[in-house]
């Protein structure tokens, strides 16, 4: 097992040291910032965690109303655009580390809000990570997970579709799925809220790095999806180009006070 995640982490650490540049220019990855913000109800003495932060742009946003951010992540190059990003924004109350989600090198109860997006899909094991999570979070504090959610029936195409765009994904959870984790005996006041990412093919594809062939083969399914719709993922096509979208979940829960 122990094998199985160090190669995988390699994986992640290839795709994101390439993905790093692009994937703070790509529109879709603000989308739904201002909801997350106001459904979190940050405030100026709320520490936060933000879990496989990428290049920072949640962190960047907690940070203008939280008292401190620490943003983790497994990929150096992806921090470097953090820390841009972080003076670009002239933010000094935010501390970017290495560091791996499933052990997380923090004492129970320190952080109000631990919060991640876009990642559980490239998780190994989600329940330990979620168990991380909960641990970190102090009583009465927030768990909030953001990630693509989707209805059963199309699990099995869009994590294949996925999987050929980028080899370190492992698989995106469905609403069920999420709702098993948020039902920890540790958590209560649940809230749930729902939009979509829109993405121009031609644009991910050129901010991902499928293998030789691969992106080929994600054109034709995501062609084949304009019909038959079996991704879940409103393929459209708007002015010669398509288009399609992700959909994603908040999920949110406070961490009993007892």
């Amino acid at each position: 097992m122990q094998e199985k995640k160090q190669k995988h982490n390699e994986k992640i650490v290839e795709q994101f040291s390439k993905q790093a540049v692009p994937f703070g220019q790509i529109k879709g990855h603000y989308s739904g910032v201002e909801s997350i913000i106001e459904m979190s109800e940050v405030n100026k003495n709320d520490r936060v965690l933000d879990l496989a932060c990428g290049t920072g742009i949640m962190a960047c946003e907690f940070a203008k109303v939280a008292k401190e951010v620490v943003g983790l992540d497994i990929t150096q190059e992806m921090l470097q655009q953090a820390h841009k990003k972080q003076k670009e924004e002239n933010l000094k109350n935010i501390h970017f580390e290495v560091g791996d989600v499933e052990v997380l090198p923090y004492d129970d109860e320190s952080f109000d809000i631990i919060f991640t997006r876009y990642s559980f899909h490239h998780f190994l094991d989600v329940k330990k990570v979620f168990d991380e999570m909960v641990r970190v979070c102090k009583k009465g504090g927030e768990v909030i997970v953001v990630d693509v959610a989707l209805d059963e029936k199309f699990e099995k195409a869009f994590n294949e579709m996925e999987r050929l765009r980028d080899s370190s994904h492992t698989k995106a959870l469905s609403k069920m799925e999420f709702e098993s984790l948020f039902a920890d005996m540790r958590l209560s006041e649940r809230k749930t809220k729902s939009y979509k990412v829109e993405v121009e093919l031609e644009e991910q594809l050129n901010a991902s790095f499928p293998h030789a062939g691969d992106d080929e083969k994600i054109r034709e399914m995501i062609k084949d999806d304009l019909t038959s719709n079996r991704m879940g993922i409103d393929s459209h096509i708007r002015e010669g180009k398509i288009y399609f979208s992700y959909p994603i979940s908040i999920f949110m829960a406070k961490r009993d006070e007892i």
